[in-house]
């Protein structure tokens, strides 16, 4: 815990009272934006959303024991709340002036973590190896937005010894200002693919986007950098003047020793280490949290107990086994969200695994690839004939439909709706093994819940071991 004057806060923000407080100093433990997520002693933001008005739960937060509010109405806190509150203009602007104002009493060293894919699991990845020497604390769920960087920053203890960001983009300057934010270290780029296209245009505007959480670095610090990218080459040119880069795959080569349906064992730099998780773009994950992990002072022992520890947020190549009369069901969950690149990364790992029973891969569409949508689709089906050792295909959405020709392995289906994804979940007999992969906006988890009402012989099925 750490303080902060009411008179700091408000200089921060910008911002006028509506009921003064009665104290000069804050408590600081961080901040909160639903009612259900407050932890004692926390400010409340109010804001106001597509669906959901926070003023209307400011009563809510007093009895969470919220020990401030932050509000853009005046008129809708009731003169009897019970605890100091703070009306701005800007809700956003508010909290990114606030994270500011905390981010300077932070004696943490900041990773900031960005790329295609993968930087929600490399951040994972490193705060575990961080977590072996001192207290760690990092980027919950994805908050890697406008919002999330700042509610990451402001949920910072302020005697943390690491700080893990996560920074995400999906128009240009948006990773400079996040950077700006936060004051990064180290920083780390996981790899450059072609996501959120509809902004960023192509690969090379992808790179200039994610290259500047290194330009954000001071002289002389560090940055870890995936190898071979030329777009990413390009962007950079002069950085290593300025600043110490490591090229993951290049400078420092991996090689995969080891795959089954648990771990991934594989040789950095002539050393071995495990991963629990599937894939070569994962050990390229690991390959970034050792680098960092050794850029910090520890030993490979330490780093890869860190590895070993690791726990992986939902959707990243979960492994959920639901048990049915006779073979189980397995289920490898990658549906968090998906680009081209990503979908041929979980195609190939899930092609290399051997497993008895068929394989089946049911792949959504993939969201905001722009003008590049059709082609990217056609390409990815086009490839298909690739993955030997998988069984069949089932091509969901109105993307996919336009670009699969029916096949003995592929088939396509133009909806996702509970109808759409029952006839799906009719297709998995007990012994299968099934990828899920596909963009946010396809929710293909939702099948999961489909099969273990329907298949299973037992109401609940249990995560036998998370993946990414």
């Amino acid at each position: 815990m750490s303080s902060m004057t009411y008179e700091e806060i408000q200089n921060a923000m910008k911002a006028r009272w509506v009921i003064k407080p009665k104290f000069e100093v804050f408590d600081f433990v961080g901040v909160a934006i639903d009612t259900r997520m407050i932890e004692p002693g926390q400010l409340f933001f109010a804001f106001v959303g597509e669906q959901v008005d926070g003023h209307e739960y400011l009563e809510h937060a007093v009895k969470a024991g919220a020990g401030m509010g932050v509000v853009t109405d005046a008129s809708k806190v009731p003169d009897d709340l019970g605890m100091p509150v703070l009306v701005v203009d800007d809700g956003l602007d508010a909290i990114t002036g606030l994270a500011s104002a905390w981010r300077q009493q932070l004696k943490a060293k900041v990773i900031a973590i960005t790329g295609s894919n993968g930087k929600t699991t490399t951040c994972r990845l490193v705060h575990s190896v961080c977590t072996q020497n001192g207290s760690s604390f990092v980027s919950q769920k994805s908050f890697n937005n406008a919002l999330g960087v700042p509610i990451t920053v402001l949920n910072t203890p302020s005697d943390a010894d690491y700080l893990i960001a996560e920074i995400g983009t999906s128009s240009p300057g948006e990773i400079a200002a996040r950077s700006a934010l936060v004051k990064p270290d180290i920083a780390v780029i996981t790899s450059i693919g072609r996501a959120h296209l509809e902004e960023l245009g192509d690969e090379q505007g992808v790179a200039w986007e994610k290259a500047e959480i290194v330009k954000s670095l001071p002289d002389g610090a560090l940055g870890v950098i995936v190898g071979g990218v030329g777009e990413l080459e390009y962007a950079l040119k002069g950085e290593d003047d300025r600043v110490k880069i490591t090229r993951i795959g290049t400078e420092i080569p991996i090689e995969i020793v080891k795959l089954d349906d648990r771990h991934t064992d594989f040789t950095f730099a002539g050393d071995t280490f495990r991963v629990p998780t599937l894939g070569g773009h994962n050990a390229s994950n690991a390959a970034m949290a050792i680098v960092v992990g050794r850029l910090l002072g520890l030993d490979d022992a330490i780093i890869q107990r860190g590895l070993t520890q690791v726990r992986f947020p939902e959707m990243r190549f979960d492994r959920i086994e639901i048990p049915t009369k006779t073979k189980p069901i397995v289920i490898y969950n990658d549906a968090y969200n998906a680009n081209p690149d990503s979908m041929r990364a979980a195609l190939e790992t899930f092609d290399g695994l051997n497993l008895g029973g068929e394989k089946i891969a049911i792949l959504g569409d993939m969201l905001e690839l722009g003008d590049r949508s059709a082609d990217e689709h056609l390409a990815l089906v086009d490839e298909l004939e690739e993955y030997g050792s998988i069984d069949r295909f089932v091509l969901v959405g109105p993307l996919f439909l336009d670009a699969a020709s029916p096949t003995d392995r592929v088939m396509g289906i133009g909806s996702d709706d509970a109808q759409a994804l029952t006839q799906i979940s009719r297709l998995v007999l007990p012994g299968s093994n099934v990828l899920l992969k596909g963009s946010r906006g396809m929710a293909l988890e939702r099948l999961v819940y489909i099969l273990i009402s329907s298949r299973a012989s037992r109401a609940t099925a249990g995560k036998v071991h998370p993946q990414i």
